[in-house]
């Protein structure tokens, strides 16, 4: 048989593999008892029999299912997806909100794990790791300079609650050895909470998981106590999650018997989510800021602030991902998430982005930069997609939220040393070796966050970051010229990387906050 017969058979047998996964795998997850199998079924048996019978090599039906199924499942639209049982695992920790292990936060830095954030009151407090540990061995396997996998890791860390994990670290040049209990480690999805002036507050939602309302309530109410009138809610780069976490939040602010979301579905009747009385923040001024990777669940919460006219949406026009999926477990643990439903707003807007059925151009135009980020993407604006809010305003649907008050994307001090020492990971090991270096803990460096902030010498790290990259990665910048054009944007991400090892994502932010042009819109809008 010639090269030429067997390439032309390729698309055939390619398309029979795909036939025969989508019906074995229907048949999985299928929840009738089929009495008599149909002709469909039966000849995709026929089928089956004849490759297992004459089929010149042997085949991996496992990997050729997987792949036919996500491919079949792309082609409906872009979010039903097949989901292997080993990921199951880590998608229902996101969603719980918490997972069994020893509560560090770590990166792998020339080979070696460090740890760069131990959680407050987690088993690896307790038994006293610090930051600054570098962790090299785990079960006496050793885990530096040996190649391990950010997924190693955690699956060597991770476990059953109640369970023991033994790690050696070395702490300053000797060796430490730890016996940690594993406990339930929260996911925190508030990453950031605190006041910016004396009547603003604010606070980041990275994620919507189980917990997320409760923690938004805990940190509302800590604002409120510290004067807070006005917040700034930031659902920026939040890809949504959990549907009830946002219809909560978004409750808290709206007065009772308004409509939140609706979903619907050929399928699926419709289904509306009321507001309800008691919300603690129905009486605080409030402005949402969104992206363009602000998706799902956090254009829930935009969208029902926009049309019941309780807030103001600042910031990019959103992701647009208004589709509802529902899992289905099949027998070996794996999972088909199909899409029953859609998302629509308080005025009727279907919040998803029109989609053609090319799944990689879906995403590759919404991930285009030119596009909606430094004008207004003026193709949201089509007369036919008009839509009134509770009050009278004129909102377009067509996929995503449109802010009210648009804010252009911030590329003050944007240079190409700029963009390659924050894309090549040289901010985290030069903030770990510097923290490393100045974290004394009988005698912190700094005595409080406002000590640290009044008193830090910024200007003159930027300059030892320069000559760090140049020697560890190569990285030097074309010019003095290029250098100095970028030394503010580098110094205000030095300075919030610093204060993140010292007071995580709220120390972080609350210095980043001061220069990101989209806060500082919010605070003038407020005025």
């Amino acid at each position: 048989m010639t090269n030429s017969n067997h390439t032309s058979r390729l698309p055939l047998i390619i398309s029979i593999s795909m036939c025969i996964g989508f019906g074995i795998s229907f048949l999985l997850w299928n929840p009738f008892d089929f009495k008599s199998k149909s002709p469909e079924l039966q000849k995709l048996e026929d089928v089956l029999t004849l490759l297992n019978e004459k089929y010149v090599d042997s085949v991996n039906t496992e990997k050729i299912f997987d792949e036919t199924i996500v491919e079949m499942l792309h082609k409906l639209d872009p979010h039903s997806n097949y989901i292997p049982a080993e990921e199951m695992k880590a998608l229902a920790e996101s969603i719980d909100g918490n997972f069994g292990g020893v509560g560090i936060r770590f990166f792998k830095l020339r080979d070696t794990i460090c740890v760069s954030d131990v959680i407050p009151g987690s088993p690896s407090e307790n038994v006293g790791l610090r930051a600054g540990d570098q962790i090299v061995s785990i079960e006496k396997d050793n885990a530096a300079g040996v190649g391990i996998t950010n997924a190693e890791i955690m699956k060597k860390l991770k476990g059953e609650t109640g369970t023991y994990v033994n790690v050696t670290v070395n702490r300053y040049g000797k060796l430490l050895p730890f016996k940690i209990r594993r406990g339930t480690i929260p996911i925190l999805s508030v990453v950031s909470a605190h006041m910016v002036n004396e009547n603003i507050g604010y606070i980041k939602i990275d994620k919507f998981s189980v917990p997320t309302s409760r923690e938004f309530k805990m940190a509302a109410i800590s604002l409120r106590r510290k004067g807070m009138t006005k917040l700034i809610l930031d659902l920026r780069y939040n890809g949504g999650g959990v549907l009830q976490g946002a219809v909560e939040i978004a409750d808290e602010f709206l007065k009772e018997g308004l409509k939140i979301v609706s979903t619907e579905g050929e399928n699926s009747p419709e289904q509306i989510f009321y507001s309800s009385s008691g919300g603690m923040l129905e009486n605080t001024e409030l402005a949402i800021l969104i992206n363009a990777s602000s998706a799902s669940a956090s254009e829930i919460v935009a969208g029902a602030i926009q049309d019941n006219d309780r807030g103001r949406i600042f910031g990019r026009r959103s992701f647009g991902k208004g589709l509802v999926q529902e899992d289905q477990k099949l027998r070996d643990g794996s999972t088909v998430r199909i899409t029953i439903a859609r998302y629509y707003t308080p005025s009727g807007r279907c919040i998803q982005r029109p989609y053609s059925g090319d799944y990689d151009a879906y995403y590759e135009a919404i991930n285009r930069t030119e596009e909606g980020v430094f004008e207004i993407d003026s193709t949201a604006f089509v007369d036919s997609l008009k839509f009134q809010t509770i009050g009278g305003r004129t909102v377009y649907g067509g996929g995503g939220i449109s802010p009210d008050i648009f804010v252009p994307f911030d590329t003050a001090g944007s240079t190409y040393y700029a963009n390659a020492i924050e894309w090549s990971g040289v901010f985290n090991q030069f903030v770990f070796d510097w923290a490393k270096n100045n974290r004394i803990f009988e005698n912190p460096p700094w005595r409080s966050f406002d000590d640290f902030d009044s008193s830090f010498k910024q200007f003159d790290l930027a300059e030892k970051l320069k000559i760090y990259a140049e020697t560890n990665f190569n990285i030097s910048p074309m010019s003095e010229d290029e250098f100095n054009s970028s030394k503010p944007r580098i110094v205000r991400r030095l300075k919030s990387e610093i204060a993140r090892q010292f007071w995580n994502e709220d120390g972080f932010y609350k210095i980043y906050n001061r220069d990101d042009k989209d806060v500082q819109s919010v605070i003038q809008g407020f005025e």
